[in-house]
């Protein structure tokens, strides 16, 4: 049994790899998804709240019909990870886990492509399949994509559908019979990435015009395969623009370097300044970021493999080429996307005003990743040729020998990064992050909830006062009370009212719910509840003002 099954993994070992790391990367995605991080983010509350709204009423929070732009708390969020999500949370309920989980298989289907999209590059490589694997599996375990796809973060599910855009307009092109229907959904692919995160609308625009013109020659050859491309483009592109021309689509151009009253010149220098930011070593390998919900602020994104194979292939590269060694054909192709896909994808981080910011730069992680493996597939090209190499001889080929050395030892040495830093998502980052997700918001209001009608033998209450300690404590009721938006406006939170802070004396108002923070002057020693945080510290005091005692 065990030897048939040796032989089975052996003569299928690139299925047999291919399923293993879409088991890999499913786990790691939606392992305690509803759990870890703990808490949710506003964001998160607001694409799950508008989300099941938009499913179920046509309308948002602000009662505008079926937008193309959210309104939000006023940052006018892409549409099409609210409108996937209600489906989501109409099928699986208003919770933390539904909200996330289109995130997490998004992120696997990323995978997924990947590992196609590196047997379409590495297709000249005699090591096609295997660096195809490695690249998959790279993003597999990356704590840069793990940590925004276990998240409601639409930056994940953008990357998804570029990945998948690159492969298509690739493969487009070497399969003639079906270049306009592979053409058409890569078109369609990259535009829907545009109504999904506000950071494609700059990186796609210069990745197409950067594949366009790689392929020109073949792009052009034949202009009625266009067509059909051009026009799906035009009409899908037709509320987008129209929403950017005459409504809110452009209102995010004010977090830009270019909208703080500089000059150009000063603009295009501190965007530079901001570029390099992203390069450097405390970003990418020391967890550096303005806040946990952008990383674990103790790893980079990029495990030090990966960053060694990156600093490494492109010194090789550039040695080479100024020597004007000759290289595989592939190897420049790859290069040359790489390099694109690191510019083009940190540029939108590096225009913004809050840096370094990974949720904007996440389509960078493309070029990383193709990189070091492009990396692993020039170890592998370089022992294959060497004399030392061809000296050596024993009873199995000497290429399968160093292939399993050096692959194995990329694996080995990436297996045990990927497991300490899941040992520290899964233990310590759910704790050290619960400010940042605002933990215990969803708590408080299950428990305050029963006040408003005397359910579940709590009495009825005239208000309930609500901090505003934490930020958008409105998005949190209507998400744990799961309120239409018409009953929202129609006056569904009459009794709720939130506040900035507490004293003592607020205690005196009668038949009346507090919640409170814990930097509020309040005797806390008289709550009636107090909601703990994944960290273990009071994250709320609930008062019930009908049962203190004076």
């Amino acid at each position: 049994m065990i030897k048939a099954l040796e032989q089975f993994v052996r003569k299928n070992w690139y299925v047999v790899g291919f399923v293993s790391i879409l088991l890999i990367a499913a786990f790691l995605r939606t392992y305690k998804l509803g759990e870890v991080p703990h808490g949710m983010t506003w964001d998160e509350a607001a694409i799950g709240y508008n989300g099941h709204a938009v499913l179920t009423t046509r309308r948002d929070e602000w009662l505008t019909r079926l937008p193309i732009s959210f309104r939000s708390f006023g940052d006018y969020k892409a549409p099409f990870a609210i409108y996937l999500n209600g489906f989501f949370t109409v099928l699986f309920g208003m919770n933390l886990w539904a909200v996330r989980l289109p995130f997490a298989l998004s992120g696997i289907m990323a995978v997924f492509g990947a590992i196609l999209l590196g047997r379409s590059l590495f297709e000249e490589s005699k090591y096609r399949s295997a660096l195809a694997l490695i690249f998959g599996l790279s993003l597999a375990v990356s704590p840069w994509h793990i940590h925004f796809t276990r998240t409601g973060f639409e930056s994940g599910l953008a990357l998804t559908m570029v990945i998948w855009g690159v492969y298509l307009f690739l493969t487009a092109w070497k399969k003639t019979n079906r270049t306009v229907v592979l053409l058409s959904l890569s078109v369609a692919l990259f535009i829907l990435s545009l109504y999904t995160y506000h950071s494609t609308k700059i990186t796609v625009p210069l990745l197409g015009f950067y594949l366009v013109w790689q392929h020109r020659k073949t792009f052009f050859s034949d202009i009625t395969r266009l067509v059909v491309p051009s026009v799906i483009s035009a009409v899908m592109l037709i509320p987008l623009v129209f929403d950017l021309l005459f409504r809110n689509g452009l209102e995010r151009a004010g977090v830009t370097v270019f909208a703080q009253g500089y000059g150009f010149f000063t603009s295009v220098w501190v965007t530079l300044q901001q570029f390099f930011l992203h390069l450097h070593p405390d970003f990418l390998l020391f967890g550096e970021t303005t806040t946990q919900r952008h990383g674990d602020g103790v790893h980079g994104v990029l495990y030090p493999t990966t960053y060694a194979l990156v600093l490494g292939v492109v010194s090789w590269i550039l040695w080479n080429l100024l020597k004007k060694n000759t290289l595989p054909k592939y190897v420049f192709q790859v290069f040359s996307l790489a390099s694109a896909c690191i510019v083009f994808g940190i540029l939108p981080a590096a225009v913004a005003t809050e840096v370094p910011h990974s949720n904007r730069a996440l389509t960078a992680i493309i070029g990383f990743l193709l990189f070091s493996t492009l990396g692993i597939a020039e170890l592998l090209r370089f022992a294959g040729n060497h004399a030392v190499v061809k000296k050596l001889r024993d009873s199995r080929n000497r290429k399968t020998i160093f292939f399993q050395l050096i692959v194995g030892t990329f694996i080995l040495l990436h297996a045990l990064f990927t497991i300490e830093y899941s040992s520290y998502y899964f233990k310590n980052f759910a704790r050290n992050s619960a400010d940042d997700f605002k933990d215990g918001y969803i708590d408080a209001f299950n428990y305050v909830i029963p006040y408003e009608t005397g359910k579940d033998g709590k009495h009825e209450v005239q208000n309930i006062i609500f901090t505003s300690k934490y930020g958008q404590p409105y998005i949190y009721a209507l998400f744990a009370r799961k309120t239409s938006p018409i009953y929202y406006h129609g006056g569904s939170l009459i009794k709720y009212l939130f506040q900035d802070s507490f004293v003592e004396g607020d205690l005196l108002r009668e038949n009346t719910i507090l919640v409170t923070s814990p930097e509020d002057i309040m005797p806390f020693d008289k709550a009636v509840y107090v909601v703990y945080g994944s960290d273990r510290q009071p994250k709320f005091y609930i008062f019930d003002s009908t049962k203190t005692k004076w």
